[in-house]
């Protein structure tokens, strides 16, 4: 069901399906997975979180992503690993210390090197916020984004002009009964 709605969803931002559209760039914002109940200081994914990764990747099963950046925090890694495997791509790993240049320069600089194709970066909802800023969403958008926490994807239409277009998804696991 998830992967139906996605598709749709990126169909109905306008993700370019060919490249008549080059300047426009798909980002498609992942809050990090579900992270266990620890006591460590960088806990891992619950086992809430591991599906929830599990169901990222199969619902992206299909869609062409040209790049999966991730932050260095474990339960931001563990989150896209199943994505990474099921598309055959190393993750690129990007740092944000809250300086508001270094978060508007990352961003440029995925969106540069990707322009036109589809990207998905994951991390915690403070620095998504931060991205999506930079991106030029606007809005309620950002703020359920991050009070809703872990299993909340974003997918972003930037155009050239710094103008972006934001569906929200939500990648919570129904249980199975």
């Amino acid at each position: 069901m998830l992967k139906a709605v996605l598709m749709a969803t990126l169909l109905a931002t306008g993700t370019p399906v060919s490249a008549a559209e080059p300047e426009v760039t798909t980002l498609i914002f992942v809050n990090a997975a579900e992270m266990e109940s620890s006591p460590s200081a960088d806990p891992g994914l619950s086992a809430t979180g591991l599906e929830q990764a599990t169901q990222l990747a199969s619902s992206l099963e299909g869609t062409e992503i040209a790049a999966i950046y991730t932050t260095y925090l474990n339960r931001a890694v563990q989150t896209v690993i199943p994505l990474s495997k099921a598309h055959q791509q190393q993750l690129d790993y990007f740092r944000l210390n809250g300086d508001p240049e270094q978060t508007t320069a990352t961003l440029k600089d995925m969106i540069k090197k990707n322009k036109g194709k589809t990207i998905v970066i994951c991390s915690v909802p403070e620095n998504i916020t931060a991205m999506l800023q930079h991106a030029g969403v606007k809005g309620k958008i950002m703020k359920t984004l991050y009070d809703k926490g872990s299993g909340q994807v974003l997918v972003v239409k930037h155009s050239g002009n710094n103008t972006a277009v934001a569906q929200k998804l939500n990648m919570n696991i129904q249980k199975k009964v």
